[in-house]
């Protein structure tokens, strides 16, 4: 065999081998069993930064909270304020208490971990990482917030909202989506709810016109919330309020016109006064001076004893004097 023949089979198989090494796919990393949600923030910091500006990071720690719960004296709170991942639970069903690393409140192994320690991720195909990410359709699925936010009824409550307002689930209002690396979409993890004011004021529509015989009509409509207004904790509560401007220019003190809030269990001369979805509330005030200007205003309560000062208002409505 001469040389050249040789050579050509020599580069012949070099090029097999490297064909071999270019098609082989790369070895899968060691799996690395996440033990704390901390490990998760170095590889993705944006998520991280999103989650840490957020009601589910703050959810054991918030001073609200602590009072509420008299200091998590009430353990039943635990177990939605710290809780197990709930992949490790049937669909829907109630969490249990987490005994580590509590002040991280809903964390991210909360909602991503899998009962055999890898990841759960809403990717179809994920990439290869020490933590065995895995697509699961549960993480897109109303059952996973269900084991903690229907407790007090909100999931249910989407379940019989108009379709127009319920979406395909509570990701739709709450995880916006998101570009994230590799050009792949994902969902923000703010997870906005009764603490933002522009949620808030999408949820409902305020109005308020004259009647007859000097009366002035008010309505609150649950415009764009998949759920009761408002909804889950039964601390929360909104309350309309109105007052009107005398002749002589000076307004009087804002008045008590209605509360919307389900009551906790103990409160048994309260009923469930919660706005559904799609549904108007209908009321009506009459001023003391016929025709005088009136003003009302829905103010939002993270607890039902909130003072007016730290209260948000949603919306503000007036009538003009005789309008």
């Amino acid at each position: 065999m001469n040389a050249a023949r040789v050579l050509a089979l020599l580069l012949s198989a070099a090029g097999v081998v490297v064909l071999v090494l270019v098609l082989k796919p790369p070895p899968e990393p060691e799996f690395v069993e996440l033990q704390s949600s901390s490990q998760c923030l170095e590889c993705h910091p944006n998520v991280a930064a999103e989650w840490r500006d957020s009601w589910h990071a703050r959810a054991y720690v918030d001073p609200e909270v602590r009072r509420l719960s008299n200091d998590f004296a009430n353990e039943e709170c635990i177990a939605c304020h710290a809780p197990r991942p709930v992949l490790h639970f049937q669909a829907g069903e109630r969490v249990l208490a987490r005994f580590a690393e509590r002040d991280l409140g809903v964390d991210c192994l909360t909602c991503h971990q899998l009962p055999d320690g890898s990841v759960a991720t809403s990717s179809p195909d994920p990439p290869a990482a020490p933590c065995r990410p895995r697509h699961s359709p549960r993480l897109a699925d109303v059952s996973l917030c269900a084991s903690c936010h229907d407790q007090h009824g909100t999931v249910r409550q989407w379940a019989a909202a108009p379709p127009e307002l319920k979406g395909e689930g509570c990701l739709d209002c709450h995880a916006e989506p998101v570009p994230r690396p590799a050009g792949r979409m994902g969902r923000a993890h703010h997870f906005p709810g009764g603490h933002d004011p522009d949620m808030l004021r999408r949820a409902v529509e305020l109005r308020a016109e004259s009647e007859a015989g000097g009366r002035v009509r008010v309505e609150l409509e649950n415009v764009g919330a998949g759920h009761n207004f408002p909804t889950d904790e039964r601390s929360r509560a909104a309350d309309l309020q109105w007052r009107e401007r005398g002749s002589d220019g000076t307004w009087s003190a804002w008045r008590h016109l209605h509360r919307f809030r389900d009551p906790y269990r103990d409160e048994t001369d309260l009923t469930n006064t919660q706005l559904p979805a799609g549904e108007t509330w209908r009321g009506t005030v009459t001023p003391e001076e016929a025709g005088a200007e009136v003003e009302v205003r829905l103010l939002y309560r993270t607890n039902p004893f909130q003072p007016d000062e730290e209260a948000t208002e949603v919306h503000r409505v007036s009538v003009a004097p005789g309008g």
